[in-house]
């Protein structure tokens, strides 16, 4: 491969537009000597380029980064010059042109301009052209199979006979627009790197060409990364690991013995980059080295490698204040519970970097947990290593956080119940980004933190004062109750308080929470009733029935909830009287409770809720029905299923998968087919599933390609669940 054999020439730019490279290609293409053009202007070289409406091209792709392609259809060329074999066609040389900026880090500091002469093969796409469309089906034939085959040619040549009578032509023609890849000139630009590498704007622009093409650049720069030239080998590995092309592994690998270090810096970059497994235990051994500027890198490849076998190798990297960094952070991510203790005993001492440390045990324990569910194991193992130095270094550490790394500090004290590390823990609780791993710490304390934990419940800052309150009900001490009772005043707490009591389960509460179930606010009321409704006190009844006529409708409803939830007999008689409620909610929230108290007269107020009260009341009897084991209650269902309100549809469907009623099939096949709106069509679906049987799989195979993804994957999931109701 030499520089006079090739079809494509290259010229560089400054930013400027005055030439700075002219290749011994382009020369002997187009007649103009290196000596004549390096120096000159753009436009001055080629005085028609504005007229002919081509220097904007140029000033786009400097000033916009952009690549730009003159099309030879189009421009036909770009320095006009005789061909250099003479052609029936043309006076001129045709010419491809790209224009593609020449970067110097984040500037651009020129351009790089490749010229291909692709008159000769013009010449011969005529010709072809002409015999696919005047010969006969032969010639044709052989004409469209050229064109497809050789992909130097242009693909519009194709295009007229993608509708040639002849379906062989055409097969041929398909083949040949669908597999075509435009060339980059790769010779070229080899070449160009070969005669000029000297030049690191042009070096490394060329090089981005070459791993962006879609020509396979593997065995040209395999080969550079063999040359003479140092420099031209490092810009080859460089170059290899970007490409992402596991096929170069053994070459670099070859490499890593080159002798020249900044080669072997950049085949261990390159290998990272690949996550070259097969090369763990050489890179391994070049961290073994110690030689910074070579076992830095490695230990950076072998992280993005993954293989957890070179953990224990890496271990004595610790004693090494060079190495001793970047080896922290490899055995957080691949080391295992054999890492902490050598972890563990750097953190012990006087000088560790405590920040690092941290965040690799904080690392290791996460993995643990995804991977095991394990990460307590690692905490464990943690706390039973360090010393009062460690504890110490933790917290100091916290006066002077990093802000990547003080969650990982706030994870590892809170797995130590030692001294102060509590009191420490508080000073973070205000912090929104770390909450849920401080409550998780002092949870992790138990018992011990709760005085403190109450202390914080008078801050002045309101996360410090939720995240109290969500660590006492999860510690779930009834010491607590009384305070968090208190909490309950303060509307932006009053959700969370009254969540926490309800995880504690203290009788003591009922009172506190009881003042909350008429708030205005629906969200407060609703975490009131949940919390009431988890207390199980056996006197709560005596409170709640008579609340039933309570004039204000939010206590009205909430006592529904409450005394429907429990099933109260008592409140029988006044559920089925709320069911005709003034109160749109009153009424809702006794249909859907009625279930629960087990009175005969319930199904008949239910058929009448869904048959004529308003759309949400209906939808509550559709939901309350699929709990009702009564005559009829299938065929009210199936009514639901066409009215007029979209919800009342959804849970009647809902509701006749829960009765698992094959009367239904027929009325649930039809919402599959006319229903409009998806959310109904996929609870049909599941229905149908749980329905299930050999006939409904025949009825739901039928959506499995539904145009709706979500119809698709619910038809799928009542195929599996028919299949296993046979």
């Amino acid at each position: 491969m030499t520089s006079t054999q090739s079809s494509v020439g290259v010229f560089t730019t400054d930013n400027h537009l005055v030439i700075q490279v002219w290749d011994a290609t382009l020369a002997r293409l187009t007649g103009i000597s290196d000596q004549s053009a390096c120096g000159q202007a753009l436009a001055t070289l080629l005085p028609d380029l504005e007229q002919r409406g081509l220097l904007k091209r140029f000033q786009r792709s400097l000033n916009d980064g952009v690549v730009e392609v003159l099309a030879t259809a189009f421009h036909h060329y770009l320095i006009p010059c005789a061909p250099a074999t003479p052609s029936k066609h043309f006076e001129k040389m045709q010419q491809r042109v790209t224009i593609a900026p020449l970067r110097d880090d984040e500037s651009i500091a020129g351009l790089i301009v490749t010229i291909e002469d692709v008159t000769e093969r013009l010449d011969r796409e005529r010709e072809l052209s002409t015999r696919l469309a005047q010969g006969d089906e032969t010639t044709r034939l052989a004409a469209a199979e050229t064109l497809s085959d050789d992909q130097s040619y242009d693909a519009t040549s194709l295009l007229g006979a993608l509708s040639d009578e002849s379906w062989q032509v055409r097969r041929a023609a398909v083949k040949g627009v669908s597999q075509r890849a435009a060339p980059e000139a790769i010779t070229a630009l080899l070449n160009s790197v070969v005669e000029n590498h000297q030049n690191p704007s042009l070096l490394n622009s060329a090089l981005q060409v070459l791993t962006s093409s879609e020509v396979d650049t593997l065995s040209p720069l395999q080969e550079l990364l063999k040359g003479p030239d140092a420099d031209l080998r490092m810009q080859a590995a460089l170059a290899l690991g970007e490409q992402r092309e596991a096929r170069a592994v053994p070459a670099l690998l070859e490499a890593l013995n080159d002798d020249n270090t900044n080669v072997r810096y950049h085949a261990i970059e390159a290998l990272g980059k690949l996550k070259a497994a097969e090369a763990a235990d050489a890179l391994a051994e070049i961290a073994e080295s110690k030689d910074f500027f070579l076992a830095f890198p490695a230990l950076d490849a072998l992280a993005k490698i993954g293989d957890a076998r070179v953990a224990p190798r890496i271990v004595p990297l610790l004693e090494d204040e060079l190495l001793r960094e970047p080896a922290i952070s490899l055995l957080g991510q691949l080391g295992d519970d054999t890492a902490v203790a050598p972890l563990t005993a750097l953190l012990n001492t006087p000088t560790a970097p405590t920040h690092l440390i941290a965040n690799a045990l904080a690392t290791l324990s996460d993995r643990f947990e995804e991977q095991y569910r394990e990460g307590a194991y690692i905490a464990d193992l943690t706390s039973r290593e360090i010393s009062p130095t460690g504890v110490q270094n933790l917290l100091d550490a916290l006066e002077t956080p990093s802000e990547q790394n003080l969650r990982s500090i706030a994870l590892v004290l809170g797995w130590l119940k030692r001294a102060g590390v509590d009191r420490a823990l508080t000073r973070l609780m205000g912090r929104v980004d770390l909450r849920d791993d401080i409550v998780e710490a002092l949870v992790r304390h138990g018992s011990t933190t709760v005085d403190l934990l109450i202390a914080q419940l008078s801050s002045e800052d309101l996360e410090v004062r939720r995240s109290a309150v969500v660590a006492l009900g999860r510690i779930g001490d009834a010491k607590a109750t009384s305070a968090l009772v208190d909490t309950l005043d303060d509307e932006s707490l009053a959700i969370d308080a009254a969540y926490a009591l309800g995880q504690i389960g203290d009788p003591a509460a009922a009172d506190g929470l009881l003042h909350l179930i008429g708030d205005s606010d629906a969200s407060i009321r609703q975490a009131a009733v949940s919390a009431l409704n988890s207390l199980a006190v056996p006197s709560i009844a005596e409170r709640v029935v008579p609340l039933l006529h309570d004039p204000d409708p939010n206590v009205r409803e909430s006592a529904v909830k409450i005394a429907g939830y429990f099933g109260y007999p008592e409140s029988a008689d006044q559920l089925l009287q709320l069911s005709q409620d003034t109160d749109e909610a009153v009424r809702c929230a006794a249909i859907e409770h009625l279930p629960y108290v087990e009175d005969e007269r319930a199904s008949a107020v239910l058929f009448q809720a869904i048959a004529d009260d308003t759309p949400k009341v209906r939808a509550a009897a559709a939901r309350a029905l699929g709990n009702v084991d009564a005559p009829k209650v299938i065929d009210h269902l199936i009514k639901g299923l066409g009215d007029e309100d979209v919800w009342v549809r959804y849970f009647s469907a809902r509701a006749l998968g829960r009765r698992g009623s094959e009367e239904s099939v027929a009325a649930l096949e039809t919402v599959l087919r006319t229903e409009k709106f998806n959310h109904v069509r996929i609870a049909a679906l599941d229905s149908l599933g749980q329905i299930g049987g050999e006939r409904i799989a025949e009825i739901v195979t039928g959506f499995v390609e539904d145009d709706d993804p979500d119809v698709a994957k619910a038809a799928q999931a009542a195929v599996e669940k028919s299949g296993q109701r046979e």
